[in-house]
């Protein structure tokens, strides 16, 4: 089954945990090609792979492509369940690496890696559903 939707909103203007403006989201989005698609995070619910990632170009927001592998029993239970709308959104699981910056005392986000990404009842962030579905 392919799934394809928004997974990331337009890049915030602030340069915390989110992804933002610093980061450059045409990279971000070409480093989704390949990654595991899991179930709600689930390191151990590996369902499918991202084939293709962009950007939107009138907003600037994140899309993906994935594809749901229905010939494994479990790719087969996440398929039925967002064909049945119980999974309805997408969630990128990242990591970060925070520092500290003695000048001026705060925490600065210096890195944000994705892992891969999650097909989930309900996202953390606004918009990033899952607006397109199709039986292989």
């Amino acid at each position: 089954m392919l799934v394809c939707g928004q997974v990331n909103p337009p890049p915030v203007e602030e340069n915390g945990v989110y992804f933002s403006v610093q980061d450059n989201f045409e990279d971000k989005a070409k480093a989704l090609q390949g990654l595991p698609l899991r179930v709600e995070h689930n390191s151990k619910s590996h369902v499918g792979k991202v084939i293709s990632g962009w950007v939107c170009p009138s907003n600037g927001s994140m899309w993906a492509l994935a594809e749901i592998d229905t010939k494994h029993f479990g790719g087969a239970v996440a398929a039925a369940a967002v064909e049945k709308g119980c999974f309805k959104e997408f969630s990128l699981g990242y990591k970060t690496k925070m520092e500290w910056n003695p000048a001026d005392r705060t925490i600065e986000c210096k890195k944000k890696e994705i892992l891969e990404l999650s097909i989930v009842k309900k996202g953390a962030r606004d918009g990033c559903q899952i607006l397109y579905k199709e039986k292989k």
